[in-house]
């Protein structure tokens, strides 16, 4: 801005900085007004820092079953930052992660159980190698 004060030319300022002419013109009609090109406060939330990302993204990476409403009050009580939901989404998804709970499975019933149990016993006797033949591929019982 003190170039330009003494006299020097924007597209001149803007040469030597490597930056466009529309720069120099925007930080030289904010710095008239105020002295100062920082951003004048607005309302709205403020803006979540990268400090506040990669407390985030950290926090997502060491609790994998957090989702974005634990995310958000853990943010809120660590961070002092407060952010929807969604906000907290479009974060993770930036990181290539995502906000999920638990896997919601139908637990077993006791009659799952009996049977369960029941196969176990009848085949108890069984060789790695009949285990191996009756598994699909998937299990422990394949050789690595």
């Amino acid at each position: 801005m003190a170039r330009l004060q003494v006299g020097g030319s924007q597209a001149d300022v803007a040469r030597e900085l490597g930056v466009s002419q529309s720069v120099i013109s925007r930080l030289a009609s904010r710095h008239r007004p105020t002295g100062s090109v920082n951003d004048r406060p607005r309302s709205g939330a403020p803006r979540v820092t990268d400090n506040d990302d990669q407390y985030l993204r950290t926090y997502a990476l060491r609790h994998r079953y957090a989702n974005a409403t634990h995310l958000q009050v853990r943010l809120r009580d660590v961070r002092e930052t407060r952010v929807s939901r969604q906000t907290i989404r479009n974060r993770l998804h930036r990181f290539g992660l995502s906000a999920r709970g638990p896997l919601q499975v139908t637990p077993l019933t006791p009659k799952h159980h009996r049977e369960c149990f029941q196969w176990v016993q009848d085949h108890v006797t069984w060789t790695m190698q009949q285990l191996r033949v009756h598994n699909d591929g998937t299990g422990p019982f394949e050789d690595p």
